[in-house]
């Protein structure tokens, strides 16, 4: 679930409710009769709430503010929605969709926003799709939302498979963004695909679905967005550009490495402290980067970031500092 106050990923274990468990009942007779039993006393089933909370009240705001404003809503806040959700997510949403150009000081949609609307992606990544335009980047950075969207891992091996021999052909060492980029393009290619994927350790079905979803989204920049030409940098030897693109694309999802604690970092805007998940490769690094760039920032027991590319630090100060339009 997604805090809708801070807009934080979390992981956390939670009761279920008196429906859930209801629900769950049902399936024990659903071909055949049979019984159901529980892992908990009578008592504590009339603790749980009776209702699983709406969606809405557990989600990250931004995309359904700008969709509403697409839909003509002119305040959001006072829209009669069945499920209020906070006040305080609202407000965070209006004021990131200013930030990234979305919305003007009066709270309507820009141009830019009117165009980012029309991306079935959350806002951030239909903005890191408007940027690539500018860097020359755009077929890379079609193929990494695409993959970040497909909502399923890519990489389904162990962690130490992932350090093994088989793994390094995907292996990048300036950040995670650029691993899926190297993934895909080399599975891509591969003309036998299930079979390469099952020898390296990759997610067939989501790579499937990721290229159901770029050419979607390369749909839509056509016919939407009016795009003749989709550019690409041209291959690995330039993907610093991608970086620098994802930098500017996702520069409210940026931290800077703790001074006295070396392994920690700081969200460049929230100012959370969270450490690099042990998936990435950029965990084992001695020295840690100083600045990377961030997919999601979520808490367990502790505050991780996933998915996660260096960036150079002056060049995100920049970015950070001023609203991109």
């Amino acid at each position: 679930m997604t805090n809708p106050h801070t807009g934080v990923e979390m992981l956390r274990t939670v009761e279920t409710s008196q429906a859930s468990a209801l629900q769950r009942a049902g399936r024990a007779g659903r071909e055949a009769p049979g019984e159901v039993f529980r892992l908990y006393v009578e008592s504590e089933y009339h603790k749980m709430p009776v209702q699983t909370p709406a969606e809405i009240l557990r989600c990250e705001m931004a995309e359904v503010y700008m969709q509403l404003k697409a839909l003509g809503v002119a305040k959001v806040v006072g829209f009669p929605l069945v499920d209020k959700p906070p006040r305080e997510a609202l407000e965070k949403a209006a004021h990131f969709l200013c930030r990234i150009g979305a919305l003007d000081t009066r709270d309507d949609l820009t141009d830019l926003g009117r165009k980012l609307a029309t991306m079935p992606v959350s806002p951030l990544y239909a903005h890191c799709l408007h940027v690539s335009f500018e860097f020359e980047c755009t077929a890379e950075i079609l193929s990494i939302v695409a993959m970040l969207s497909a909502d399923a891992q890519i990489f389904i091996t162990s962690k130490k498979e992932r350090d093994g021999a088989k793994a390094k052909a995907f292996h990048h060492e300036d950040g995670d963004h650029l691993c899926l980029l190297s993934a895909f393009s080399q599975w891509k290619k591969h003309q036998h695909q299930k079979a390469f994927a099952s020898q390296n350790g990759l997610n067939h079905a989501a790579l499937e679905k990721s290229v159901t979803i770029r050419n979607q989204l390369k749909d839509v920049l056509h016919q939407a967005w009016g795009a003749s030409q989709i550019p690409s940098c041209g291959g690995p030897k330039n993907w610093m550009t991608v970086r620098r693109c994802l930098l500017k694309g996702l520069f409210t999802q940026t931290a800077r490495r703790d001074e006295v604690n070396q392994n920690s970092y700081r969200t460049f805007l929230s100012r959370q402290e969270a450490r690099l998940h042990p998936s990435s490769v950029l965990h084992r690094r001695q020295p840690p980067p100083p600045c990377v760039v961030y997919t999601e920032l979520f808490v367990t027991a502790k505050s991780y970031l996933r998915t996660v590319t260096e960036v150079q630090c002056n060049t995100m100060l920049s970015f950070a500092d001023c609203p991109i339009n």
